[in-house]
């Protein structure tokens, strides 16, 4: 959700003209499964023919197509949503900090709550799914490095003022449990 209305890393930093290949997800901002690679047309041949992952990977789904179609309209339409994602994830971040958590240096609406080792991440990551009922994946080695292991948190525009704080809560008990805040 980068960029002007979300348009993107490339519309963020300025760089139109400049860049050769863009890839992007479609599981984060859209929701669905699938991806897109844009380039020239040569760059794309190419990639169709030798690019090992795209060799074994089915085509995107009608219905997903559908669904990052209508995503599209929406986002052109207004930068309402996308507002509220950066306003959502702003609080988000700065109320994890206030509780005494490390939320590392992203500088995206996905925030990382910086935990160490592995273990930590995936017990913190079970505690919130059976104490707290939230559902926040831990990552871990080889993902990150070993050491950065953390939980990451996927704020969203669809996230109301009382979904933060139950999310804050529930952060702000297990963290305690655990130990990783006071």
């Amino acid at each position: 959700m980068l960029g002007k209305g979300g348009r993107g890393i490339v519309d963020h930093f300025n760089l139109h003209g400049k860049v050769d290949v863009e890839v992007g997800t479609f599981s984060k901002a859209f929701g669905v499964m699938g991806g897109v690679v844009a380039g020239n047309a040569t760059i794309i041949e190419w990639l169709r023919q030798r690019g090992r992952p795209f060799l074994f990977s089915s085509a995107v789904t009608a219905a997903d197509a559908a669904a990052c179609i209508a995503a599209v309209d929406i986002l052109e339409e207004s930068t309402v949503l996308v507002d509220r994602l950066w306003d959502n994830a702003r609080y988000f971040k700065a109320e994890m900090q206030n509780l005494g958590f490390d939320t590392g240096l992203s500088t995206t609406p996905i925030t990382p709550v910086m935990l160490g080792e592995a273990t930590l991440a995936q017990e913190f990551s079970k505690a919130l799914f059976t104490d707290e009922y939230v559902f926040a994946m831990p990552i871990g080695f080889p993902t990150v490095a070993k050491g950065k292991a953390r939980i990451r948190v996927m704020i969203s525009a669809a996230h109301e003022k009382v979904d933060l704080e139950q999310g804050l809560a529930a952060f702000a008990a297990v963290g305690k449990k655990l130990g990783v805040i006071h």
